[in-house]
């Protein structure tokens, strides 16, 4: 029963904190249909121009992983440890980086936006690609505001605030709508711009978005907030989140290229062209079991990053087990009903029942229905290490199973074996096998407790140089004991470490360079004031085995 228990109170922040992400994604594709409703008031060839520029725009939410995901991690390592100054600092530093980056993705956008769209419609109507063209251009002239969007989302998600992207999110969603309609058709004293008019009313919502979000900042009404500046920006911050955000960012390209190719695979099978439009279907309606699980990969992240802030190793593997076992139920209820429901989903997206997109798509629906447990196995875990700052499993395990799993296998069962397209489906499940398989390996070894520790500040300042088993002491006997004091606060710089506790105590480890506890041992607990009395002996002795 205490077991029950226990579980119901790790489950239920992972439940509060995946749901607003959950309503924020579902809003986004609801604005996405939204806008394509409206270009097909426009026509066919209106329609296509933003389809294949909203393919292109992808990679611009793929390039700003390279920040947001360091940015999550780390804003919430500094929420657990309750450091405001160092949360301050991540979200200014991860600002000025998405900046950056931003310009960069906007500079580089409009030099290939045309080439990319005619590359992509080498045999189509050239209309499509002029007015892609121009689309494209808009919205990367407007690369900053997106970006500005999605970096301030992810340091509150990661600071354990999802109801403020929630919010935003949802206002730059509406506006988004509405003002698409108003320079797309042009009503009253607006003018009818057509399909720049969708760009402009996009840009003009980020923007807005934008500006919302940095206000909220600046008036300090959250649990974000940017403090007065103090000195100058530190280069290693920016190296600790491109270090994590790097990796996540190529994951994502990797996903992305590997996709492709399958298409290829899939329209030189026999079921041609008509098998790539069971893939588009089978993709759309299996997004559904996406939202839940890139919302609780988003807890995950959150959660097991806050306690390994507060360097909590025990509960980020009881968080990251009660984010496992969410995931788990909710995907694994999910595929339940795709899979039951295959036929009638597959006819909802085609009503014309042509036999091999009907077939296809059933096969691709449930074989991948089978494997939702599977991928939430890997989209869980890879959420909890991406809290420990540990994202390169992520990358390895999408290049491991997509490229030398997925793409081979898929290529030489469809086009070499009676399975056809079916042997796509069938490798595109062992892919998601071996990505589960390499994440949840990693996640069992506890290496990343490593990882996260020396992504912090703590370590890069003090505890680098020391000996294995005085860090250790120290983490286990002094500041993990303290920061679980409830409202305890660490605060870290270049001189030592202090431990504010709520009643107003203070304990001040210097190093110098052995970890020394200089005031206050008398509020840690009995075996941290054993390790205070005796941490300058174990450095000495240490020293003297190594030398």
């Amino acid at each position: 029963m205490h077991e029950n228990a226990s579980l119901r109170s790790l489950v239920r922040p992972v439940a509060r904190l995946a749901l607003p992400v959950i309503l924020t994604n579902l809003l986004q594709t609801l604005v996405n249909v939204v806008d394509v409703f409206m270009a097909g008031r426009l026509g066919a060839i209106p329609v296509a121009a933003v389809g294949l520029a909203s393919s292109v725009a992808l990679l611009m939410i793929l390039a700003a992983q390279v920040v947001t995901a360091g940015g999550m991690a780390l804003a919430a390592q500094a929420r657990g440890a309750h450091d405001a100054d160092e949360l301050s600092a991540v979200v200014r530093h991860a600002l000025v980086l998405a900046l950056a980056a931003s310009l960069a993705v906007s500079v580089l956008g409009l030099l290939v936006a045309h080439p990319l769209l005619a590359f992509m419609n080498s045999a189509g109507d050239p209309q499509a690609v002029r007015l892609g063209s121009g689309y494209l251009r808009i919205l990367f002239l407007g690369t900053p505001a997106l970006f500005l969007n999605l970096a301030l989302a992810s340091l509150w998600q990661g600071a354990g605030d999802t109801s403020t992207p929630l919010a935003l999110g949802g206002t730059v969603s509406l506006l988004n709508v509405g003002f698409d309609y108003l320079f797309m058709f042009g009503p009253g004293p607006f003018p009818a711009m057509g399909v720049p008019g969708a760009a402009i009313g996009t840009v003009a919502a980020w923007s807005v978005g934008g500006a919302a979000g940095v206000t909220l900042l600046l008036l300090g009404r959250s649990v974000l907030r940017l403090r007065p500046i103090e000195g100058r920006l530190d280069p290693r911050r920016f190296t600790a989140i491109l270090g994590i955000g790097a990796p996540a960012g190529l994951q994502g390209l990797t996903y992305t290229l590997s996709r492709l190719l399958l298409l290829r695979v899939v329209t030189s099978s026999p079921a041609g062209t008509l098998g790539a439009a069971a893939l588009a279907i089978g993709i759309q309606i299996e997004s559904l079991a996406y939202m839940p699980g890139v919302a609780i990969s988003v807890a995950a992240t959150s959660l097991v990053g806050q306690a390994l802030g507060a360097w909590q190793a025990g509960l980020a593997r009881r968080r990251g087990a009660a984010a496992l076992v969410f995931g788990l139920v909710v995907m694994g209820s999910i595929g339940v009903v795709l899979f039951v429901g295959a036929p009638w989903w597959i006819a909802l997206f085609e009503p014309a029942r042509n036999a091999v997109v009907v077939g296809s798509g059933v096969a691709y629906l449930r074989i991948n229905a089978a494997a939702l447990p599977v991928l939430a196995v890997f989209m869980v875990l890879s959420g909890g290490l991406r809290g420990a700052g540990d994202t390169r499993p992520g990358l390895v395990g999408t290049f491991v199973g997509r490229w030398l799993v997925t793409l081979p296998a898929a290529w030489w069962l469809a086009l070499h074996t009676p399975l056809g397209v079916t042997g796509a489906w069938l490798a595109m499940a062992a892919g998601t096998l071996v990505q589960a398989l390499w994440v949840g390996q990693r996640w069992l070894s506890g290496r990343w407790l490593e990882v996260a520790l020396r992504r912090q500040r703590i370590f890069q300042l003090h505890l680098r140089d020391l000996a294995p088993t005085t860090r250790v002491r120290f983490l286990d006997n002094v500041r993990g004991p303290l920061l679980a004091l409830p409202g305890s606060r660490e605060l870290v710089d270049e001189h030592g470490v202090a431990y504010l506790l709520a009643d107003g105590r203070r304990v001040d480890v210097h190093f110098d360079p052995e970890p020394r506890v200089a005031s206050g041992a008398d509020a840690l607990p009995p075996l941290g004031r054993d390790a205070a009395a005796s941490l300058h002996g174990v450095q000495a002795r240490d020293d003297a085995l190594q030398a």
